[in-house]
């Protein structure tokens, strides 16, 4: 008996293009996040074409775009395993607070501090539950390393970064699930070699979520200093995304040096020193303007810096005035 398809592949790519414009605004999010199937279906299609060596398939695009778009907000939208968690931990960070009266810390909570449990995954998610479940995270990056299409790259990087960009435990586990357990951060860091200033855009944020957790420091400084940093040296501010990337980037390289100031000098070059300090000059960017100045003055807080700085005559009178 002759096997066809189910459904025309043409038939299908219109229907997946239709629910990736629904998917864009809040209602059509809320909706398709809870109708019975739909996640389940479009994952595991992409899964298909994963396997089956077709990350090109017109369709996996618009599957990748619609599962971008309902990771949005996910974890302050939908109750799940995490959500639980996070209320554990706001309560033992008060209860420690009320037991110390010399706490020396300031009133925030860091969710690294906590050795809390991950819970275990679903054998076989449904619904929203796949969409932080690591066969989805294994999805995105295996596309990073097949796909050639900007959509599609931007796309699977702009779903993990939505998984990581709250403050709470959600953003902690799956940093760690891409960075550690899966491996994920060489792929992520040839995001920003693109010529694509929207696929730069979403690895850098990504990679700048990703380096707010100090249990990634360790293994994401070596893997991705070389990227950022020549990101911050040659950089064209000619593109519409310039200041969010210059941002990012500033960001990432400001939490992992901080974590070892040693393994800072390779790439404090003077390129790239010059370019961080005229984005501090730079008034069309106040965002990474601001992102720029940070970084510059923790960087001249660091005595075993300071000379590496000084040795740039320019840069050096240019940082006083800055940070002071």
């Amino acid at each position: 008996m002759e096997t066809r398809e189910i459904v025309d592949p043409e038939v299908f790519f219109n229907a997946t293009g239709c629910l990736r414009n629904l998917s864009s605004a809040d209602a059509g999010r809320h909706t398709m996040r809870n109708y019975p199937g739909l996640i389940d279906s479009v994952m595991t299609y992409t899964q298909n074409c994963v396997a089956a060596s077709r990350p090109d398939d017109k369709s996996v695009e618009n599957c990748i775009c619609i599962l971008h778009n309902l990771s949005y907000r996910l974890d302050a939208e939908v109750p799940n395993k995490y959500t639980q968690l996070n209320h554990v931990a706001r309560n033992a960070y008060v209860d420690k607070t009320l037991t110390g009266c010399f706490n020396s810390r300031s009133g925030k909570l860091e969710n690294d501090e906590y050795v809390l449990p991950i819970p275990d995954e679903e054998y076989k998610p449904r619904g929203p539950s796949w969409l932080y479940h690591s066969d989805a995270i294994r999805t995105y990056l295996n596309l990073m390393d097949q796909s050639k299409k900007d959509a599609t790259l931007e796309a699977c990087a702009g779903a993990l970064q939505n998984l990581t960009a709250s403050r709470g435990l959600m953003s902690n586990a799956m940093s760690q699930l891409i960075g550690l357990k899966e491996k994920g951060l060489p792929r992520i860091a040839r995001l920003l070699q693109s010529s694509n200033s929207e696929v730069v855009r979403s690895g850098a944020s990504l990679l700048s979520n990703m380096s707010r957790h100090p249990i990634l420091h360790k293994t994401m400084a070596p893997q991705v200093l070389p990227d950022v940093s020549r990101l911050l040296a040659f950089q064209s501010g000619n593109n519409s995304n310039f200041g969010d990337i210059m941002s990012s980037a500033c960001y990432t390289m400001r939490n992992l040096i901080m974590s070892n100031p040693q393994m800072a000098k390779p790439y404090l070059t003077s390129s790239m020193l010059n370019n961080v300090v005229n984005l501090c000059r730079n008034g069309s960017c106040p965002k990474a303007a601001e992102a720029a100045r940070l970084l510059l003055g923790d960087l001249w807080s660091h005595r075993e810096l300071q000379g590496i700085l000084k040795q740039v005559r320019k840069l050096s009178v240019s940082l006083v005035l800055i940070v002071s």
